[in-house]
C-alpha cells in the first residue's frame, strides 16, 4: 500500500521505506518506515490490514483506517488512525471486493461488508451483515465459517466453508442488491475452499478440500466444482 510493506505488530502496525520493502529503518524522512500505535479505549490486537482507498486496519476489538490526512501519503510524521466500526474481526484474511472489504467478525458467525457510508459527507466507513437475512445458516448453531473465497466469473459468488463442513455459497451483486445465500452438501465434509482461473481462461474455478468415508477409512480429496452444466 502507498509503495510500502504494511506489517502488523499486535496493536501497532509498521510500513517499510518507500520502494524499498525490506527495510524498516525509523526517520523522520517523508520516504523513511513508519511505525504507529493505534490508541483507543482497549487494546486491539491488529488481525489484518488490508489496502484500499485507505489502509484499512481490522483487530479483535475494532476496525479503523490510517490516513496521511488530506489525501496526502501516510509519513512517520503525518499518520492518522481513525476509528470506524466495532464489530472486531477474525484472523481470516478479507476479501476485497469493489469498493467494499468482507471480513468475519470474531465470532466467526457473521460476513460483513466493510464499505464507505453512502449517507456521510466525510470519509466515514458502515459493516452490513451480509448474513441478516439468512442468519440461520450461523446463527443459533455451534459451527462457524473457517474459511472463504471469491469467485468472480461467471458469477460473483462468495464462497464459505462452515466447521462441520457444509459449504456455503452467497450470489453477491452489489450493484443490483443480489446477496443471496445457498447451501450446499455432500457425502463428506468440506474442509477449504479456493478460486483459481479456469483452464479456458474465461471464468474462474472453485477448488475444495474434501474429507470423505472411503471403505471405513477417512480420505482426503482435492476437487473442484463440475461447471460444465452436464450430469
Amino acid at each position: 500500500f502507498e509503495d510500502r510493506l504494511w506489517l502488523d505488530a499486535r496493536y501497532r502496525f509498521a510500513g517499510s521505506k518507500a520502494g524499498d520493502y525490506e527495510n524498516f529503518g525509523i526517520g523522520t524522512a517523508d520516504d523513511d518506515a513508519v511505525v504507529f500505535a493505534i490508541n483507543a479505549d482497549q487494546f486491539n490486537v491488529i488481525t489484518n490490514l488490508v489496502g484500499s482507498r485507505q489502509l484499512q486496519i481490522f483487530t479483535r476489538g475494532a476496525e479503523f483506517i490510517a490516513t496521511g490526512g488530506s489525501d496526502n501519503p501516510i509519513t512517520p510524521t503525518n499518520v492518522r488512525v481513525m476509528p470506524q466500526t466495532t464489530f472486531g474481526s477474525s484472523g481470516l484474511r478479507p476479501l476485497r471486493i469493489g469498493n467494499a472489504t468482507i471480513f468475519l467478525t470474531r465470532s466467526g458467525r457473521k460476513l460483513r461488508e466493510f464499505t464507505l457510508d453512502p449517507d456521510s459527507v466525510d470519509v466515514a466507513y458502515v459493516a452490513p451483515d451480509l448474513l441478516l437475512l439468512a442468519d440461520h445458516l450461523t446463527d443459533g448453531i455451534s459451527e462457524t465459517i473457517v474459511d472463504f473465497a471469491y469467485q468472480r466469473e461467471p458469477v460473483p459468488t462468495i464462497w464459505a466453508v462452515r466447521s462441520d463442513g457444509v459449504l456455503l455459497s452467497c450470489a453477491y451483486l452489489r450493484d443490483h442488491g443480489v446477496v443471496a445465500w445457498a447451501r450446499h452438501t455432500t457425502s463428506g465434509t468440506v474442509e477449504s475452499v479456493a478460486v483459481i482461473p479456469h483452464p479456458d481462461g474465461d471464468k474462474e474455478q472453485v477448488w475444495l478440500l474434501v474429507r470423505r468415508t472411503i471403505n471405513g477409512a477417512s480420505v482426503r480429496y482435492v476437487e473442484y466444482l463440475d461447471d460444465t452444466g452436464l450430469f
